[in-house]
């Protein structure tokens, strides 16, 4: 196995290259070792908990089911999304659900080929660097667990609504009552990124441009620069 070399934040790769349940798998491990012996110090209880999601990537339920297996295998408390969801939704999660963890299965801006592995921390933010290089040198050359042998129905992972959670803080916390009084004429791009079902929640009378799960993102980076926003 090609050892695994993280970004700022995580790890990114080309799918079904070297981004595949196995190599997942092997960055779950890693990550799972690093709780067990680096438990947050905001921790309600004992045991450690990551709260867990994927964005609109090709294969995301996959690879968090896959990170979800190996973590309750080694006795970690997983709050699994229902469904995609964004980055901030995970970071808002991690502090609300004080978890000692957040990972969200996402490669951000880089082309749909791509897929990631990104951490959070407990506070909601990018992992500290020195803590990222720790997990990494914590990635075992080959996973030691048997994924199948594991069930996805274990007690300790838990379904939860980060959509719903992230619209009720956003609500009550920006005045959308005010925005709406202003009669702006509002469009909002979505990407086909993971915002799209939030925004049509918040903000319903917006123009709604590429709002629909398309994993191949229509053949366009989902980055935000001008070159891709001319519509």
């Amino acid at each position: 196995m090609t050892k695994i070399k993280f970004g700022t934040d995580g790890w990114r790769a080309i799918i079904a290259k070297e981004f595949t349940t196995e190599n997942v798998a092997r960055v779950a491990e890693g990550t799972a070792k690093w709780l067990l012996t680096n438990p947050p110090l905001n921790q309600s209880t004992n045991q450690p908990a990551v709260v867990l999601g994927h964005d609109c990537r090709f294969g995301g339920e996959l690879f968090a089911e896959t990170v979800a297996k190996v973590l309750v295998h080694n006795g970690i408390k997983v709050f699994l999304a229902k469904g995609f969801v964004s980055t901030p939704m995970i970071s808002l999660g991690a502090v609300k659900y004080k978890a000692s963890l957040g990972v969200i299965i996402t490669a951000s801006h880089n082309p749909a080929s791509y897929n990631g592995f990104k951490l959070k921390g407990s506070y909601g933010g990018p992992l500290l660097p020195e803590q990222v290089e720790e997990i990494e040198n914590l990635i075992p050359e080959k996973c030691s667990i048997n994924i199948d042998s594991v069930s996805a129905a274990s007690p300790l992972i838990n379904i939860v609504d980060l959509e719903t959670l992230y619209c009720k803080h956003v609500a009550k916390n920006f005045d959308l009552k005010a925005i709406k009084r202003s009669k702006m004429n509002l469009a909002y791009d979505a990407m086909y990124g993971a915002g799209q079902n939030a925004m049509k929640r918040l903000m319903p009378e917006n123009i709604m441009l590429h709002c629909e799960e398309n994993p191949s993102f229509n053949g366009i980076a989902p980055e935000p620069i001008a070159k891709n926003l001319l519509e």
